[in-house]
């Protein structure tokens, strides 16, 4: 029998970055990320960056949908950096654009002026998180029940609610865990529709959907995780 170990991935604010080109204008995706996955165990293992062990990319991650996010805009704004200028408008001249048009690029509004920065955030999202590495269920469980690192949502100021770490269990029941509904999330037959991403399909994969079993408040979801049996070590306080 595969194991896995499950986690959820829930705050009031989350961020699975996609790749910044300008740095100044930057989106999320809207699910958690294959490698901000393997970021996040690389953490809880305490592996340095450009460290990470191999086995890390072998890891088969599934990502339950239970509450869709709410997308947040964010503006900064940051002293100008005129390296970055440079690098904006050589950027802009590859593009077959004029330098000039840099500034677009850059939503700054002349050289040596303050940089204004966009960002994209989830509100109020809700994942589950399966992960399988058979050859090294006992390995992972460890580092994500004491985590060396501290754990985030994609940005260090980004902390995850409890519960975030679930326990082992069968690689079966991703599907068969209960997730606590919302008023907007229609039950049918005491059940809720969710999406389910399979990342060894590819980021481009389209979810499925799936119905799980739903709950009402926090403590009837803890009621119905309990048959599961789950088996958590005891983490650190």
């Amino acid at each position: 029998m595969t194991s896995s170990v499950y986690l959820r991935l829930a705050g009031p604010v989350q961020s699975w970055a996609k790749p910044a080109v300008t740095g100044n204008l930057v989106r999320t995706n809207p699910v958690p990320t294959q490698s901000a996955l393997q970021g996040l165990v690389a953490a809880a293992l305490g592996a340095p960056r450009g460290q990470w062990p191999a086995w890390l990319s072998e890891i088969d991650f599934r990502v339950r949908e239970d509450h869709p996010p709410q997308f947040l805009d964010d503006f900064h704004t940051i002293g100008s950096r005129e390296d970055e200028w440079d690098f904006r408008r050589r950027l802009a001249v590859t593009q077959g654009l004029s330098a000039r048009s840099a500034k677009k690029l850059a939503y700054k509004p002349g050289v040596g002026a303050t940089v204004i920065s966009q960002r994209t955030y989830l509100a109020d999202a809700e994942f589950l998180v399966q992960a399988t590495a058979p050859e090294h269920t006992e390995e992972l469980d460890y580092a994500l029940s004491h985590p060396e690192f501290s754990i985030y949502l994609g940005r260090k100021a980004f902390a995850a609610s409890f519960p975030f770490y679930l326990g082992v269990g069968d690689a079966s029941v991703l599907t068969q865990l209960p997730v606590l509904a919302r008023n907007e999330q229609k039950i049918t037959n005491g059940k809720v529709s969710v999406k389910l991403y399979q990342h060894a399909l590819g980021q481009a994969a389209a979810p499925a959907q799936t119905m799980v079993p739903a709950a009402r408040s926090r403590a009837e979801w803890m009621d119905k995780l309990r048959p599961f049996e789950l088996v958590r070590r005891q983490t650190q306080h």
